[in-house]
């Protein structure tokens, strides 16, 4: 059985993947610049890099830092953390898992846990190219400024605002003002309703057209 810290933390992580994956799935807007950068970061059906995990504490300002590597791909999103200590975390459409620095694989199955379902769902909806759920659970705000895009997330659905009070994703558009120009995603923050906040720098991304044997079997659930 897990334990309640440990349910909570799952659930938070969760929401933290799903919406880095929701983003990159190339999720559509009304704007038409927002549309275009989306089409660019769809482009690479797989994201792999270095993340720098910096959660802050409102009560008093101390900061947690961890880093390690991330892979995105249709089949999910893992994150490898380095340090301070090693763990995984690969979250696919129908399963959590974590991996503990001795090796112990805890599974959490979507169906034993409705949060996971809904946003599993908003997940698959995403990449089937059906933006309707992500438009129908949040407020969503874009500006775009010297070739450096910013989206603001304010969630609509009750299940997820029990859990965040905001996301924001940045990035950059590489030749700003051309049609064929690349965009990658910089970072993205969490403010959680306490708000503690949890912020993620993406750096060194690739885009390989496939992932290697050992990459692809993070995602197979034995």
């Amino acid at each position: 059985m897990m334990t309640i810290g440990l349910k909570k933390t799952i659930k938070k992580r969760i929401i933290v993947n799903v919406f880095f994956a929701l983003f990159c799935a190339g999720s559509l807007f009304a704007q038409s610049s927002l549309e275009n950068i989306c089409a660019k970061l769809a482009s690479h059906p797989n994201t792999t890099g270095d993340f720098i995990q910096i959660k802050t504490l409102q009560t008093n300002g101390r900061k947690l830092i961890s880093n390690g590597k991330f892979i995105f791909c249709p089949e999910g999103i893992l994150w490898k953390t380095e340090k301070p200590f090693p763990s995984s975390l690969i979250l696919t459409k129908e399963a959590m898992i974590q991996i503990a620095a001795n090796g112990k694989k805890s599974v959490m199955n979507g169906k034993d846990n409705q949060i996971f379902t809904n946003i599993s769902e908003t997940l698959s909806s995403v990449f089937s190219g059906n933006a309707d759920a992500l438009k129908k659970n949040f407020e969503c705000t874009f500006s775009e400024k010297n070739g450096e895009w910013k989206i603001y997330l304010s969630p609509k659905d009750s299940t997820i605002a029990s859990v965040m009070k905001s996301l924001v994703l940045t990035g950059i558009i590489e030749e700003a003002g051309k049609d064929n120009a690349a965009a990658s995603l910089s970072s993205l923050e969490m403010t959680e309703m306490s708000e503690n906040t949890i912020r993620y720098e993406f750096s060194n991304q690739i885009y390989p057209k496939e992932l290697s044997p050992d990459e692809k079997q993070n995602f197979v659930i034995e």
